[in-house]
């Protein structure tokens, strides 16, 4: 789909209640401009201009690892770690896990766990455009359907047999506040009843995959790579997935775009705990060539539980609060499995914050696919083209749909 940051953007256009720049807005745009880059290039580093839509290209790919220190394990220590995976008393894996966590110490960037980077990038593209249009308005295609300030979905990793089991009562919590979710579910790690599969589909659940092993393998060699596309495919075919998300969340990045499916979910907005330490740092969907991926952009319940010991959803609805300010997306990863949603704890955080998004009505709470769904068809020009607008005020460009915003429900 070419440019992340343009599709993102989608068609800019002089708003027809804009009117010119004064000398002193054009002023005030420069420094504001000035300010903003510096902050970022403080958290991020610096790239060779500064040019938008380049530094969106690098973050969106994670292409600033390529010269940052992420803290993770250097690749012949993860390959050991996975050998002996299957080995080690799961309470001795995380208090490797904790003890790498209290190395790492928090990361510089992307800031954990949010970080507006891909915000700040995109308003700072509006306002070149601003400048170079000589106005203070422009419309483009707003981000989500109907005026919704957000988005929202709701996604789980089955990492067992019992997991599969348990999804039905997580379920069941969602259907409460008349949510659905989707369940991505490993296609041979772990015997799977097709009838919880078909049930949860029938109560409108999504199915999606979760790969073949729930381990590094897919991603360990190009040739690994190749030889289990065929077994995805026919996986996802048995399966009715049309999503997927990497064990662990294991990724070559330039190899998504090779994935037989509509959606990824794998690449994280902030994610400095897991194997692969990385992110994103965007709030919005993009392409890797025909496949949309979905940044999961709240901490996983394994991080913020397990590893960081946290008893409540606090960090959840800062989150929440945070994605709202950008108009983004907030896509929540848990799972369903007894050491996950199923300690006490953990699943009274996950229903305290599906508590507070049934609270508001200016969000859009959708399957993945849906959004996927959506995101192509807003790139393709499907979505109304001029029904958002951003404007330049004295504390930078403000971002909203036109008419202002209203829930959709789900």
């Amino acid at each position: 789909m070419g440019d992340a940051l343009a599709t993102t953007l989608g068609q800019l256009a002089v708003a027809p209640e804009a009117v010119a720049l004064t000398p002193a807005e054009r002023t005030e745009m420069e420094r504001w401009r000035q300010r903003t880059w510096t902050s970022l290039e403080r958290r991020a580093g610096v790239l060779a201009e500064r040019d938008p839509h380049a530094w969106y290209e690098a973050l969106a790919f994670e292409r600033w690892t390529e010269s940052s220190d992420t803290g993770g394990l250097p690749p012949a220590a993860l390959a050991l770690f996975y050998r002996l995976k299957r080995l080690i008393p799961r309470r001795a894996q995380l208090a490797l896990r904790r003890s790498l966590i209290r190395r790492q110490g928090p990361p510089r960037f992307p800031r954990w766990p949010f970080d507006a980077a891909g915000h700040e990038l995109l308003r700072l593209a509006i306002v070149d455009a601003l400048l170079e249009h000589d106005v203070d308005a422009l419309r483009f295609p707003w981000f989500w359907p109907d005026g919704a300030r957000a988005a929202v979905t709701l996604t789980h990793d089955v990492e067992s047999e019992r997991g599969l089991v348990d999804s039905h009562t997580v379920a069941e919590w969602e259907e409460r506040y008349g949510f659905r979710s989707s369940f991505n579910v490993v296609g041979d790690w772990y015997p799977i009843d097709m009838r919880l599969v078909e049930e949860l589909r029938r109560r409108g659940h999504e199915i999606g995959s979760h790969a073949i092993h729930h381990d590094r393998s897919l991603f360990s060699s190009r040739r690994e790579f190749e030889r289990q596309l065929p077994l995805l495919e026919r996986s996802a075919e048995e399966l009715g997935a049309v999503g997927f998300r990497s064990p662990a969340t294991h990724r070559v990045v330039e190899w998504l775009a090779d994935l037989p499916f509509s959606y990824d979910c794998t690449m994280p907005h902030s994610d400095p705990y897991e194997p692969i330490p990385g992110g994103t740092a965007t709030v919005w969907p993009f392409f890797h060539g025909d496949v949309v991926e979905l940044p999961y952009t709240a901490p996983q319940d394994h991080t913020l539980f397990n590893l960081l010991g946290h008893r409540d959803c606090t960090i959840w609805k800062l989150q929440l609060a945070d994605v709202l300010r950008c108009s983004g997306m907030l896509q929540l990863l848990t799972h369903p499995d007894p050491d996950y949603l199923g300690r006490p704890a953990t699943g009274r955080a996950y229903r305290d914050i599906l508590a507070a998004i049934a609270d508001r009505d200016d969000v859009w709470v959708a399957l993945p696919k849906d959004v996927a769904r959506w995101w192509r068809q807003r790139a393709t020009g499907e979505a109304p083209p001029n029904d958002g607008i951003a404007t330049w005020s004295a504390d930078g460009v403000a971002l909203d749909p036109v008419g202002g915003s209203r829930g959709t429900g789900v």
